[in-house]
């Protein structure tokens, strides 16, 4: 298996530089001031107009605003607009949304759709994106300390993910286009850690099992088991005598699926009752949403309890809130939020990175609304996303927002929000309903 799997990931993994493998590891903070956010960002934007012909001909004329003026941090809420679904397969646009030449394009950024109806983004600055994770890792994650770590994914490896992406291209036009390129966003995520500290994916693919499955339907079948005995025996393993296979470890992260972690955990563990003592050595940190209970492929009869996860995983580890962190991210954007869990809110409170700025608006007239108020997330930056023209972008998760200037619990500057989950699942629509000029 590792021979094969080390053949995949010639031919399947790695499209990238390999000076981004180990770029940013001694991590050191951009300044992003105010101004020279709004710089960047207008230059971006007028970049997206001379070099996107749908930008300039559809997108553009729905706004008033003044190429040849000036921005403000205080009138983002100004700014041409796109929302996230404009990037949906379906759409067959996103082809369109490129700002750059074809060979100027990195990889294709793919959604995990539940519907199957996936989102793809072109990316160009993968630079920018690695640079956005290693940022979070860095403020959120104890970086330095992460490297020591013996890290636990509960996702499939980035080989297997790079050939499910493809896989999953059943638009002819699109495998012709993009089939090459096309990559999981979570991968890209995920890449920087990989090269940092030892990653250990627990999905892993029984390729017989798949094969007879694909036979039997006649389409094309991913078969998959989740190694959670073989993850409990490296953990001990740890704990007893500080190293596995000759290379030492002082502490465990745990990470990747919402879903797969409360199906191992609270499923696996905390209802067997099953215990390992992991007090101070240990970082959980839940990414890429899935706490409605569905996540791509992957559904669950109802939402998550958040409260309840936190408590399986204390319970199971003996870990602590502040032991928790959750990421949310869209393919749509190259901006990745982190958060921490709030005694307050009983819910996580993500913040706004200082390459980025948020606005919340309203889902009936799309105005901005105050803090403590709930509406729709729009992202805007000027970072990372040379390939495509989605540097204000709003997605259909409604959030609370929680202030505008800096996290009220842990000082983190910037603006910070709770999500409370898709404005579809709660009214019925979506951005498009609202946005059908944009097609």
């Amino acid at each position: 298996m590792e021979k094969f799997e080390k053949f995949l990931g010639e031919k399947f993994l790695d499209r990238l530089p390999k000076e981004l493998r180990t770029k940013y590891f001694d991590f050191e903070p951009r300044e992003y001031t105010d101004e020279k956010f709004c710089v960047d960002l207008l230059n971006e934007i007028r970049i997206s107009h001379d070099k996107c012909k749908y930008y300039r001909d559809r997108v553009w004329k729905q706004f008033d605003f003044d190429l040849e003026g000036s921005l403000s941090i205080r009138n983002l809420e100004s700014l041409p607009y796109i929302p996230a679904h404009i990037y949906k397969g379906s759409n067959n646009l996103f082809y369109d949304l490129k700002k750059v030449p074809e060979d100027e394009i990195v990889i294709y950024s793919m959604s995990s759709a539940t519907s199957g109806d996936f989102s793809f983004v072109t990316v160009a600055d993968f630079d920018q994106l690695q640079y956005n994770s290693i940022k979070l890792y860095n403020e959120f994650m104890n970086w330095k300390i992460l490297k020591s770590a013996f890290g636990f994914n509960f996702s499939p490896n980035r080989a297997f993910m790079a050939i499910m992406a493809k896989i999953k291209l059943d638009n002819p036009e699109h495998k012709k286009k993009i089939g090459e390129k096309v990559r999981y966003f979570s991968m890209c995520m995920n890449k920087p850690s990989e090269y940092y500290h030892t990653v250990k994916y627990l999905i892993q693919p029984q390729l017989g099992k798949a094969a007879l499955e694909s036979l039997r339907t006649r389409k094309v079948r991913g078969a998959f088991k989740l190694n959670i005995a073989g993850m409990l025996e490296i953990i001990r393993e740890v704990l007893k005598t500080g190293e596995y296979k000759n290379k030492k470890y002082d502490r465990i992260s745990l990470g990747g699926s919402t879903l797969l972690m409360y199906k191992s955990i609270v499923e696996g563990m905390y209802e067997k009752n099953i215990q390992i003592d992991l007090a101070g050595k240990c970082q959980v940190t839940t990414g890429g949403g899935g706490w409605d209970g569905i996540k791509g492929e992957i559904k669950m009869p109802k939402p998550i309890n958040k409260i309840k996860f936190l408590e399986a995983f204390q319970k199971s580890f003996n870990l602590n809130n502040s032991d928790f962190t959750d990421i949310y991210a869209f393919t749509e954007s190259p901006v990745i939020f982190a958060a921490h869990w709030s005694e307050q809110y009983q819910d996580f409170i993500h913040h706004c990175p200082n390459h980025a700025r948020i606005l919340v608006r309203d889902s009936e007239n799309l105005e901005p609304v105050g803090i403590g108020e709930e509406g729709l997330l729009e992202v805007i930056t000027p970072y990372g996303v040379n390939g495509s023209i989605n540097q204000a972008v709003l997605v259909d998760d409604v959030v609370e927002l929680v202030s505008d200037i800096r996290c009220p619990e842990c000082g983190y500057e910037g603006a910070a929000f709770r999500i409370y989950g898709r404005m579809e699942d709660a009214q019925g629509r979506s951005c498009a309903s609202l946005f059908n000029w944009i097609y």
